[in-house]
């Protein structure tokens, strides 16, 4: 699931950062030699770790259970876990790299992968050879910066549109065939769901951010940022996709104007889809279990519509779920590596840790954790296998600067759906704003 930092924690983030490069030009060396000669062979030589991440009860109990299991086999190898929480999570790190005390394992996020290793704090994963990436290599341009591999995604979710098929079925309307469906047959859905509830439900809700807006550039032939870590997106595309988000809440069948405001922040259990208010919702793969156990009903996920109605052209992708990162300044980076490579590709680990951390890539461990998983799990991971061969659409990594974009764009069709910008407006204003964050980053 994608989270969102506050200006406040985001200021936090690079205030920290820029610390740490002002301690490199006083003289140390931000990527040291020991991440870059961490050989296989040195990955059980004893050595203390530090381990962090954020998560809950359930990540915090298998991950727990993982690292004592690995102790136990390897005993020269000791492991200091930092569990955190999101909201406080990157603060600390933050002051961590500026005050050269960074954990050795950093569980991290795609927004933040240029914010860290741009500035030289993470290691190149693909010099670290106590992990195998073999297995993973369908993920890793994920976490790739400058040709350097500073992220392994823990694994994959994809986006979707989950429909509710119990609210079609009284509506009376046929679940589309997601393979040939186009923007207009999305609307069209959204107006029969909407009529055929007897005002009792509307057809779709609206998230908006920056994952919807990926997805229609790509199928405009554009990128939300260029390889070189420019925006991509022309006014053009960005004031066709302003209008059709204008058209939606036109038409009364997404959400009323303060429904929306309301439910891109609210927990799943309060949104329009969780309490069965819309009969479709964009969410990620994963998110699918927590949603239909708060609405009671039938969910399915469909792939996204497209402009050509061709499944292979929506532009639909693959996103890390997280990533396992390595500090550029660590002392143990072979053991770092043998414990993030236990993660990434035991077998005896994904039996503990399951898809919690998102769809793996491995085969081997993959064929571990489906039998496992529960019934709607298992949908999210049908969902994958069944556009694995439709993709073409890799996003470049968020260059520095863009992780609070998505919320920029909410803001835009907020101002667009209550009236205070034009499409057109709301198209140029958006991509200034953009370009801004990015240049001075």
């Amino acid at each position: 699931m994608t989270h969102q930092l506050t200006r406040r924690q985001f200021g936090a983030i690079t205030t920290g950062l820029g610390a740490t490069l002002l301690l490199a030009a006083c003289g140390t060396s931000a990527t040291p030699t020991s991440a870059q000669k961490a050989s296989a062979g040195d990955k059980f030589k004893k050595a203390s770790l530090t381990f962090a991440f954020w998560g809950n009860p359930v990540r915090n109990a298998y991950t727990d259970q993982i690292i004592k299991n690995y102790e136990k086999a390897h005993p020269t190898i000791t492991v200091a876990q930092q569990p955190g929480e999101w909201a406080t999570y990157w603060t600390k790190l933050s002051t961590q790299v500026a005050g050269g005390t960074a954990p050795d394992i950093i569980q991290m996020d795609q927004a933040y992968i240029a914010e860290y290793g741009g500035r030289g704090a993470l290691a190149d994963l693909s010099t670290i050879e106590s992990i195998d990436t073999k297995p993973l290599k369908s993920t890793l341009d994920e976490g790739r910066l400058n040709g350097k591999l500073y992220g392994i995604p823990t694994g994959n979710n994809a986006y979707a549109v989950c429909v509710n098929k119990t609210l079609f079925e009284k509506a009376g309307v046929e679940v589309p065939d997601d393979k040939t469906w186009t923007w207009d047959d999305y609307l069209d859905t959204a107006h029969k769901l909407t009529q055929g509830s007897g005002g009792a439900f509307r057809g779709t809700n609206w998230f908006g951010a920056d994952q919807e807006l990926k997805i229609w550039l790509y199928q405009r032939g554009e990128d939300l940022y260029t390889k070189d870590g420019k925006l991509g997106a022309s006014v053009d595309n960005l004031t066709e996709f302003f209008a059709f988000v204008q058209k939606l809440f036109t038409s009364g069948d997404g959400p009323t104007n303060d429904g929306y405001a309301t439910d891109i922040a609210a927990a799943v259990e309060q949104t329009l889809f969780g309490t069965n208010k819309v009969a479709m919702c964009w969410m990620w793969s994963n998110q699918i279990t927590a949603y239909q156990k708060a609405n009671g009903g039938d969910c399915a996920l469909l792939r996204p519509p497209s402009k050509a109605g061709s499944a292979d052209k929506n532009g639909v992708y693959y996103k890390a779920s997280m990533y396992w990162s390595i500090s550029s300044r660590s002392k143990a980076p072979a053991q770092a590596g043998g414990l993030v490579n236990e993660f990434l590709n035991s077998t005896s680990a994904a039996a503990l840790q399951l898809a919690e951390r998102g769809v793996p890539a491995n085969p081997d461990v993959l064929a571990v954790v489906k039998p496992k998983l529960s019934a709607t799990d298992q949908l999210a991971v049908d969902y994958m296998d069944a556009i694995k061969d439709e993709i073409t659409n890799v996003p470049p990594v968020p260059p520095k600067g863009t992780s609070t974009v998505g919320t920029v764009a909410q803001r835009h069709e907020q101002d667009v759906i209550f009236g205070r910008a034009t499409p057109v407006a709301a198209a140029k204003a958006f991509k200034s704003e953009v370009e801004g964050l990015i240049a001075s980053a």
